[in-house]
């Protein structure tokens, strides 16, 4: 899909993009192909030749400056080292408030960060990732990450399925769409939500050391699914777009 993409072209909107497509430019070398020659379209064949030159070094902070928030999604079949992200904290406010447990999904394993153990990797084991996929994370994950690790250097291309979710008509916390889809959750995680992993955490303070097992166990339950609601949601906005017909 993203080699087919012309949104990030001067000028390119949905409908133009769709005529595109309509007529037969279904990729960027059918565009170089057709207009290379053009004087008109100069400008938009050096756009489509650096964005081929960026898709075959790997370049995901390319397509992070170039796509629209709302487009990203396009980018997820060519970045196989995804990160599926979701954190969890001591309250609501990063002023006062701090990163407990940070999980990552790489599409097999989970690896989870937990602060006063491991948490100082997850600075360094982030580097290696093309892509992040979020729940809300443009809202609170990432800034929230930022604010309380300094210099954090990670990839900025990034799909928040909160509101790619919603482009398709399903809305509701993460959770609630979970069930929509028929995802259950284990026994002892059935029904707990945010306010329950501050309290998790808390009782761990206290010196409950199967609160923090159970929060750990919350957390991932929090990232494993958002790569089936991500292969989901790249299926649907394919159609959607007029890309995919049916």
């Amino acid at each position: 899909m993203l080699e087919s993409t012309f949104i990030h072209l001067p000028n390119f909107g949905p409908r133009r993009e769709r005529r595109l497509w309509s007529s037969g430019i279904r990729g960027w070398d059918d565009f170089l192909a057709r207009f290379s020659s053009s004087p008109f379209h100069k400008k938009s064949c050096a756009i489509l030749a650096s964005s081929k030159y960026a898709l075959l070094g790997g370049d995901a902070d390319y397509f992070a400056s170039v796509l629209p928030s709302s487009e990203t999604w396009r980018s997820f079949p060519h970045f196989n080292k995804i990160a599926y992200l979701d954190i969890e904290t001591t309250g609501l406010a990063p002023q006062t408030d701090y990163v407990t447990v940070v999980g990552v999904f790489d599409g097999k394993k989970t690896h989870s960060y937990v602060h006063g153990h491991n948490l100082g990797d997850f600075a360094k084991d982030v580097k290696q990732y093309d892509l992040l996929v979020t729940f809300n994370g443009s809202m609170f994950d990432i800034p929230f990450l930022r604010k309380h690790i300094r210099g954090l250097a990670m990839s900025r291309l990034h799909v928040d399925l909160r509101f790619l979710l919603a482009s398709l008509g399903v809305r509701g916390g993460l959770k609630r769409i979970e069930q929509q889809f028929g995802m259950e959750r284990e026994g002892d995680l059935k029904g707990l939500n945010g306010y329950d992993a501050v309290k998790m955490w808390q009782a761990y303070r206290r010196g409950d050391d199967a609160a923090l097992d159970r929060l750990v166990r919350y957390n991932s339950a929090d990232i494993v699914n958002l790569q089936k609601l991500l292969e989901w949601s790249y299926k649907e906005k394919r159609k959607q777009v007029g890309f995919d017909e049916g």
